[in-house]
């Protein structure tokens, strides 16, 4: 069954998905989909999380595990047996284990095989980069500034400007 957290992101079973948006849309989607905690759902935070703070207090099938190091996040896939999987990326796991990515990245495809996995991320960095070479979906939805949003109106008027199609603004 197809999971809908938002009209742009729908998450295939048993796929390996990264999601890169705003902390307020992913905590948003959770707290606004209570047809979630059908699922067996595992939570993976690292050494800090910026969703579990902003769920509701309804949201009460959700296990909650923290990874303090990239071993420890690849003992707690080995040892899954949820039906969906929530990871929240965090770049400080890979500082003193810079190789750990690439196999990070091959372990949660594998879990993939079982468990549909959300790799979720506020922003893109390079460990995050190198791990969507693996994943089967990835959706990047940024803000745009409203200074930029402004700017890309006023030029867009301005005669002989060429014109281009906003997309999920």
């Amino acid at each position: 069954m197809e999971i809908e957290l938002c009209p742009a992101v729908s998450l295939l079973p048993e796929t390996f998905n990264v999601l890169v948006a705003p902390v307020e849309l992913m905590a948003g989607a959770i707290n606004s989909h209570p047809e979630l905690q059908r699922y067996k759902i595992l939570f993976i935070s690292g050494n800090y999380s910026r969703i579990l703070s902003r769920l509701n207090r309804n949201i009460t099938e959700l296990d909650v595990r923290r990874a303090f190091t990239s071993f420890q996040l690849m003992t707690i896939l080995e040892e899954n047996h949820h039906s969906f999987l929530i990871v929240e990326h965090d770049p400080l796991l890979y500082e003193d284990s810079q190789g750990m990515v690439g196999y990070l990245a091959q372990a949660l495809k594998q879990t993939s095989r079982e468990a549909t996995i959300l790799l979720y991320a506020p922003a893109l960095d390079p460990h995050l980069e190198k791990m969507t070479e693996l994943a089967d979906r990835v959706f990047c939805i940024y803000n745009e500034p409203a200074e930029a949003k402004g700017q890309g109106k006023a030029k867009a008027r301005m005669a002989g400007e060429q014109r281009t199609l906003e997309a999920y603004s």
